[in-house]
C-alpha cells in the first residue's frame, strides 16, 4: 500500500512538473497525455496491491461480521444459561426455605414436647418430694406423740395411779396414736 501511494505522488509530481510554460492547445494535450501515461503506469504497477487491498479489506469485515454474529450468538445462548441458573436457584431456594420452615416447626414442636416431658417430670417429682415430706412429718409428729404420751404415762404412773386406771389410759393412747 505504502508503495502504491509513493508511486501514485511521484507520478503526479513528474506530470505536474512537464508543464512547460506554453498556454493552449498543445500544452493541454501533452498534459493529457501524461496524465493518461500516468494512470496506465499506475494501473498496470499498483492494480494488483490496489485489489488485494480491497481483497483483504472484504475479507476481513465479512470476518468481523461472522464474528460479531458468532459472539451474538455465545452472549444469546450464556444469556439463556444464565436465566435457567436464575430459575434454577430460584427454585432451589424456595425448596430451602420450605425446608427450613418444616425444620423449625418440627424442632419448635420437639422442644414443646421436651419442655412438658420435663415440667411433668418436675411436678411428679415434687409430688413424690412432697408425699416424702408428708410421711417424714407423720413420722415425726408420731414419734413426738410417743414420747408424749410415754412422759405423760409415767408421770401418772409415778404419781400412783392404780394398775386398772393405767391400764386404760395405755389403751386409750395407743388407739389415738394408731389412728
Amino acid at each position: 500500500m505504502i508503495k502504491f501511494l509513493l508511486t501514485f505522488f511521484s507520478v503526479v509530481s513528474l506530470s505536474l512538473a512537464a508543464e512547460d510554460s506554453l498556454t493552449g492547445g498543445p500544452a493541454l494535450f501533452w498534459k493529457g497525455v501524461n496524465t493518461v501515461l500516468m494512470l496506465i503506469i499506475l494501473y498496470f504497477l499498483a492494480w494488483k496491491f490496489v485489489k488485494k487491498f480491497f481483497i483483504q479489506r472484504r475479507e476481513s469485515i465479512k470476518n468481523m461480521v461472522e464474528e460479531a454474529k458468532k459472539a451474538r450468538e455465545d452472549s444469546l445462548k450464556a444469556l439463556e444459561e444464565a436465566k435457567q441458573k436464575l430459575e434454577d436457584a430460584n427454585y432451589k431456594l424456595e425448596e430451602s426455605l420450605k425446608i427450613a420452615e418444616e425444620t423449625a416447626k418440627m424442632e419448635r414442636e420437639q422442644a414443646i414436647k421436651e419442655a412438658e416431658e420435663i415440667a411433668d417430670r418436675i411436678r411428679k417429682q415434687a409430688k413424690e418430694t412432697v408425699m416424702v415430706e408428708i410421711k417424714r412429718g407423720e413420722q415425726e409428729l408420731k414419734k413426738y406423740a410417743v414420747q408424749k404420751a410415754l412422759e405423760i404415762s409415767e408421770e401418772l404412773l409415778k404419781e400412783g395411779m392404780n394398775p386398772e386406771v393405767n391400764k386404760l389410759l395405755l389403751k386409750k393412747t395407743l388407739k389415738k396414736l394408731e389412728a
